[in-house]
Parts: structure tokens; sequence; C-alpha cells
């Protein structure tokens, strides 16, 4: 009887479990809000794109770092960090650090973008890392490889989600993956699907995800160095690196996350570890804990012999 009762326990948090993993849906539209601190033209060259059409659904503000704040955070849906050399040290003050990553883990999307800094102290995320960071060296034409097909970037020409990584003739992205910064030490909730090497010959993740909470954090360390206002998303040359922009805009999160997490970011060629249970399959498991503590509980209750 007693184990019995213990297996229904473990059903019924089990269960508990899965309702409280339930998040809300995020599928970015028209309408979507998104804060970009400080603006989209980095100090060290380069501007994110958002005047072709492909950029209707977003509505982008500009946000100064002093402005990151619980109160304004509440008007967005995505912040995005434009990390250059006017940025303040440190980048964010100490209560600031616990609205944003408080905004995130609540339902927000931060995307961080670097784009040629020396290393920055990341040490503030909830999942610390720290990159080989080239900074400007103007080189252009290195290795770029889809280590994951997903919705952020795909390896298949006849995927809506294409980006072409060939780094030759008109498809070399600039100088976007000679002086990208790439990850060198490792934290086992981001999930890489983009591997590069720079100038330094540092092979490493350069673009990176992490679910946190009801929220997800994207990291990209390509130079925007090629890019403009008006750089329109494609499949040729710098238009990938454009492309890359708007599929991270569109990502969904929340309820409706659909990134697979196959590449855990350990170093490169290293072991994929699998992800983390479902709300489904967990579901599954506390009903099969159910039937088998019903099941052992009707064998060891007495039975009621009648005489005829």
């Amino acid at each position: 009887m007693k184990k019995g009762l213990c297996f229904i326990l473990i059903a019924v948090v089990a269960l508990s479990c899965v309702s409280i993993s339930t998040v809300i849906a995020y599928i970015p539209g028209p309408g979507t809000q998104v804060a970009i601190v400080p603006d989209p033209t980095s100090t060290n060259g380069g501007t994110l794109p958002s005047s072709d059409a492909a950029y209707v659904n977003f509505t982008f503000t500009n946000l100064p770092w002093i402005n990151v704040t619980a109160g304004n955070l509440t008007s967005y849906h995505i912040v995005v960090l434009v990390i250059d050399a006017g940025a303040p040290t440190p980048l964010l003050a100490p209560q600031q650090v616990t609205d944003l990553n408080n905004w995130v883990y609540n339902g927000g999307k931060l995307i961080i973008y670097d784009s040629e800094m020396s290393a920055i102290d990341y040490s503030w995320l909830p999942y610390p890392f720290t990159t080989s960071n080239p900074t400007a060296a103007g080189a252009s034409g290195q290795p770029v490889t889809y280590m994951e097909d997903n919705t952020l970037g795909n390896s298949n020409p006849a995927s809506y989600y294409y980006i072409n990584t060939t780094q030759s003739g008109s498809n070399i992205w600039s100088d976007a993956i000679g002086d990208a910064n790439v990850f060198v030490t490792f934290d086992t909730h981001w999930c890489g699907d983009i591997e590069a090497e720079n100038v330094l010959e540092t092979v490493g993740w350069v673009h990176t995800y992490a679910v946190y909470g009801d929220g997800l954090f994207i990291y990209n360390g390509l130079d925007i160095d090629p890019l403009g206002v008006g750089t329109v998303p494609s499949s040729v040359g710098v238009g990938n690196v454009a492309k890359i922009w708007l599929l991270e805009l569109a990502q969904p999160w929340g309820a409706d996350y659909n990134l697979p997490c196959s590449r855990k970011v350990i170093p490169v060629g290293g072991e994929i570890i699998s992800t983390p249970l479902s709300p489904t399959l967990l579901a599954v498991i506390a009903i099969s804990i159910i039937v088998a503590a019903v099941t052992l509980l009707s064998k060891k209750l007495p039975r009621t012999t009648f005489k005829r």
C-alpha cells in the first residue's frame, strides 16, 4: 500500500510540473515591438537593416542604455543589444541586470550583437560565456557552417530558412565571418547552430540560443560591418547576414518555441547532449506511473470470498 501511494504522489508531482511549464505562446506578427539598445547602427561599422518590406511586422524603437529599466521593458516583445565602442562600462547597472534578466525570464526575447568588439564581460547573464574577438581585422572568406538546421537558418536550398554558407565569389559575406566573435568558454544551457572560424583561426560557435524561463536569448557574434539599413535579406552574399537577423526577429518563443537544441554549446565536435524532457513526454510518464500504481494497489488489496 505504501509503495502504491508513493507512486501516486510522484505522478501528481510530475503532472503538476506539466501545468507549471505551460507558457504564453508568442509568434512575432504585425505590431511586434522591438527595442534596439541604443540604436541599430554600430559605432564600429554597420547597421541592422529595417527598411526592407521583409521587416514590416516589426516596429523598431531606439532605447538608450540608461533607459533599460523594468518599467520601460514592459512596452516591448523583443530587445536587441547593439554593443559597440560607445557602450557604457559596465554595460548595465546591477538593477538593470535584474530588470533585463527578469524580463527575459517572464517571456521576453533578447538578441545580442557585439560586432568588432574586444572581449565583453557577459558575467551578468544567467548563462555566462566568453569569446574570441579579432575586432576590426577586415578579414573575409573564412569558413562558416550550419551545424543544426532550424527556423533560425537551414542548409537546404529548398527551405524558406536557407542560408548560403558558401564563402566564394559573389557569396562571400565580406568580413562578417573573419571578424566574427566565437565562443571559447561554454555553458550547456546554450545551444549552437552556426560554427565559424575567425581570422585568429579560432573555431567556435558564432550563433547560439538559450531558453530562460518563458523567454529566449539569442547571441550573434557576426561582424555587421557589411550591413546597411536597406540591406535586403537574401541567400546571396551579405544578404545572408541580413536574413539571419530577420529570422532572429521572427523566431517564435514561449509555448511556440520550436528549436531542437541538438547541439549543446560545448567544444565544437564534442558530444551532443540530449534535450530536457518535454511537457508531453513528462505527462506520458506521469500517466504511466499512475497506471502502474493502480495495478500494484489492486494486487495488494485483500480479496473477499463468499460462501455459497
